[in-house]
């Protein structure tokens, strides 16, 4: 079987996957009393946006709009779509895997033209209220944040072999020099330089295709990543959802160096309530996963606030609270469920009730203080200013 129609059933039989997932979650309740709704009024603003903009956006100047597009541009990956049994294919048929490999890249290239076409269309009204931004321009900055986003996403793909440490440090040098350059090219209107720094990010996202191509060594590094991006725009909706379970993608086994090396007792008195407890903290801050979860929607929610209307942030921070709450007693309970001896006991002893309150005490109301302090400083500074 050619790499072609390899790639062309797992593309299938993913999206069969996502299709299924999304049915579970999209009952005709949700659809009728939610989300019909909720393109209703979408709809409603993005043509109003046409017509004026929306007094409390009406002080900030466009840039500010396309400083949003440099985060978006960090987001997306490439779908390799590589399964743990093509480790045999990998010595018997290469070429079959370097054509998934590239179709996997031409089709994620694909999924980024069509998130920025939807940006550009969701930004489109700006024209009609920044004279100083003609469509020539407008045009630009999109395909310049395109490129920019081809470019991280190879990018990522790269440097995924390296240490946790020498990432991070990338990571911080890639992200500051990126952001200059950003912050240059939206206040220094040149056509050529952005079209010729566009040229630039494509070239090399190109040749850090090649680079990817030939690196077999992290062949399970992108198994677990390829799992991981599979479920990564449905987990929202597992965690909205608690009737549905949703199981973590494998991933490689790995000491921890930072959090409990050398693992001892968090908390001294030795009791059922507190065993579970000290479980799913240990748990919880190994995984890097759930920090990221943990810090992304804290960031979010921070943005958010500082976005909307007075009268709105107060909404949002009550809902962070009960979300968040949502989300924490979701992580326990899938703890408890990959045990098969504290699920027994889970929803029947007092004790695991006590362990899941403790848990969340411990990881909400931090939060909600950051959260809480946000919009009190948020709310200050739009009374004052604004």
């Amino acid at each position: 079987m050619s790499g072609v129609k390899i790639w062309w059933l797992r593309a299938k039989r993913d999206g069969l996957y996502q299709l299924n997932i999304l049915r579970s979650v999209f009952d005709w309740t949700v659809i009728v009393y939610l989300f019909i709704p909720a393109l209703i009024l979408a709809g409603i603003a993005y043509k109003s946006w046409w017509v004026s903009m929306p007094s409390w956006l009406s002080p900030f100047p466009y840039e500010l709009f396309f400083l949003v597009c440099f985060f978006l541009s960090w987001q997306g990956g490439i779908r390799t779509f590589m399964e743990e049994a093509d480790q045999l294919a990998l010595l018997q048929f290469p070429k079959s895997i370097y054509t998934i490999r590239y179709i996997g890249v031409i089709y994620s290239w694909g999924l980024l033209i069509g998130k920025w076409i939807v940006i550009s269309l969701w930004l489109y009204p700006l024209l009609n209220h920044f004279p100083e931004l003609d469509a020539v321009y407008f045009y630009l900055y999109v395909i310049f944040f395109l490129c920019l986003n081809v470019l991280l996403t190879t990018y990522k793909q790269i440097i995924y072999r390296y240490g946790l440490m020498k990432r991070i440090l990338i990571h911080c040098i890639l992200f500051i020099l990126i952001a200059v350059l950003v912050y240059f090219t939206l206040f220094n209107l040149i056509n050529w330089l952005i079209t010729i720094i566009s040229f630039i990010f494509i070239l090399y996202a190109i040749w850090q295709v090649k680079i990817y191509q030939s690196q077999l060594g992290t062949f399970y590094a992108d198994v677990e990543k390829e799992q991981r991006i599979k479920v990564k725009y449905i987990s929202l909706f597992f965690a909205i959802n608690p009737e549905v379970y949703m199981p973590k993608a494998k991933k490689q086994k790995k000491r921890s160096w930072v959090l409990w090396r050398n693992s001892t007792r968090i908390l001294q008195e030795r009791t059922p309530e507190n065993g579970v407890t000290e479980l799913f903290i240990k748990v919880f801050l190994r995984d890097k996963s759930n920090i990221f979860s943990y810090l992304q929607l804290l960031s979010v929610t921070t943005v958010i606030i500082f976005a909307v209307p007075i009268w709105f942030k107060w909404m949002v921070f009550i809902a962070f609270y009960f979300f968040f709450s949502m989300w924490i007693g979701m992580l326990f309970q899938e703890l408890v469920k990959q045990n098969p001896y504290l699920s027994i006991d889970y929803g029947k002893e007092d004790y695991m009730f006590k362990a899941k309150k403790k848990c969340e005490n411990r990881f909400v109301y931090p939060a909600l203080v950051v959260v809480f302090l946000v919009t009190c400083l948020s709310t200050t500074i739009s009374i004052m200013f604004f």
